[in-house]
C-alpha cells in the first residue's frame, strides 16, 4: 500500500498566526499582477448560483509556473468562496472560503487553509499595489482617504494605507454608523494613519479625497456615487465590482482591472453593466512602468484565485516552520 504523507489544516487562527508581514505580502501581490498573463494560468471563474439573490459559489482554480522544468516551483491550487449576502442577519459572516494546495508534480493535497484572513491581506496588498502605481500626486501634504464600508475587508485596508500614505486622514462610510465610528477609532491606532472619523454619507466621505477604497457587501441593490463627487485626480479602488462605481466613473476614468478575462467574463454575466474595455492590467501597468495620467483612475478587483495560492503558499510555508496546524491522516 503507498503511504501518503499527512495533509496540513490550518484554521483561521493558524493562518493568522503564520501570515507573512505587511512588506511581504505587498510584494506577493506585485508576484501575482505580473504573473498574469504570463507565466500564470486560471479560468474566469465557475460558479452556481445558490437560491439567495446576490449569492455566489465560486471556485478559482489557479497555477503559478515557476523556473524548475520538474514543475518544483510551481504553485497550484484553488479557492473555494461561498457568500450569502443574508447571513449577517443570522449572526454568520457573509463568506466562507478554503484555500487547497496540491504538490505541483504529483498532485499529493499538501494542505487546506481557512481562507477568511487570506482573502482580506491579498485584497489590500493588491489595492496597495494599485495605490502605488496610481495615487495622485500629493506634493507634500497629507492624503485624504475614503472608505466606503466598515467591514473585514475595509479593516485589512488600514496598515496598508497607513504605510502607503503615511500621515493622511480617513473618512469611513458604512450604512451602519456604528459601525463606521468603531472603523475609525480602530484605524486611528494604525500606525501611519494621521487622523479618522465616521462620515455622516458617502458623498461627504469622498468629496476631496485622493484615494476611495470601496468595500460594501456585495448584494442585489447597487449604491452607485455620482462620479461628480470625485476630485479631478482621484483614485478609486473599487474591491466591490461595481457596487458603488458606476459605468458613468469608469467611462470618464483611466480604468484598469486586475485580470482581464475575469472582467470580460463577469461583464458578459451581467455583470459591470455599461462599463468599457479596461484600457490595462495591474500587471500590465507593473510591466509596461506606466505612467499615472491626469485625472480619475478606477481600478476595479475581479479577485483573481492565483493571489490567494500565492498568499497560501507562503503562508504554508511558515506555518510548517513554526510548527503551526494540524496533520490530517490520509
Amino acid at each position: 500500500m503507498t503511504f501518503l504523507p499527512p495533509l496540513r489544516y490550518l484554521s483561521a487562527a493558524d493562518v493568522t498566526g503564520a501570515m507573512p508581514p505587511l512588506t511581504e505580502r505587498l510584494e506577493l501581490a506585485e508576484i501575482t499582477l505580473r504573473a498574469l498573463g504570463q507565466s500564470a494560468e486560471l479560468p474566469a471563474k465557475i460558479g452556481v448560483h445558490p437560491r439567495q439573490p446576490g449569492s455566489l459559489a465560486h471556485a478559482m482554480p489557479a497555477l503559478l509556473r515557476g523556473s524548475a522544468d520538474d514543475g518544483g516551483g510551481d504553485l497550484i491550487g484553488v479557492k473555494w468562496i461561498v457568500g450569502f449576502p443574508d447571513n449577517p442577519a443570522v449572526g454568520l459572516p457573509t463568506y466562507h472560503a478554503q484555500v487547497i494546495l496540491s504538490d505541483s508534480r504529483n498532485g499529493r493535497p499538501l494542505a487546506i487553509l481557512d481562507a477568511d484572513a487570506i482573502t482580506a491581506q491579498r485584497t489590500a496588498a493588491v489595492s496597495g499595489a494599485a495605490i502605488k502605481l496610481f495615487a495622485p500626486q500629493l506634493r507634500g501634504r497629507a492624503a485624504a482617504v475614503a472608505i466606503l464600508g466598515a467591514g473585514v475587508q475595509a479593516r485589512g485596508h488600514l496598515p496598508v494605507i497607513g504605510r502607503l500614505l503615511p500621515g493622511g486622514s480617513v473618512r469611513v462610510a458604512d450604512v451602519d454608523q456604528g459601525r463606521a465610528e468603531a472603523l475609525a477609532v480602530e484605524a486611528r491606532s494604525i500606525e501611519g494613519i494621521g487622523d479618522a472619523a465616521a462620515a455622516p454619507s458617502v458623498r461627504q466621505a469622498v468629496e476631496g479625497a485622493d484615494l476611495v477604497v470601496s468595500v460594501v457587501s456585495f448584494g442585489p441593490d447597487h449604491q452607485a456615487l455620482d462620479p461628480r463627487w470625485l476630485a479631478a485626480d482621484t483614485l478609486f479602488v473599487a474591491v466591490d465590482y461595481d457596487m458603488q462605481a458606476p459605468a458613468a466613473l469608469a467611462r470618464k476614468a483611466l480604468f484598469v482591472v486586475d485580470e482581464r478575462d475575469q472582467f470580460l467574463a463577469t461583464r458578459a454575466g451581467g455583470g459591470f453593466a455599461g462599463y468599457p474595455d479596461p484600457a490595462a492590467t495591474l500587471g500590465e501597468a507593473l510591466r509596461e512602468g506606466l505612467a499615472r495620467p491626469a485625472g480619475l483612475v478606477l481600478v476595479s478587483h475581479l479577485g483573481v484565485g492565483l493571489a490567494d495560492v500565492v498568499f497560501a503558499s507562503a503562508i504554508l510555508k511558515r506555518a510548517e516552520e513554526l510548527g503551526i496546524g494540524v496533520l490530517l491522516a490520509r
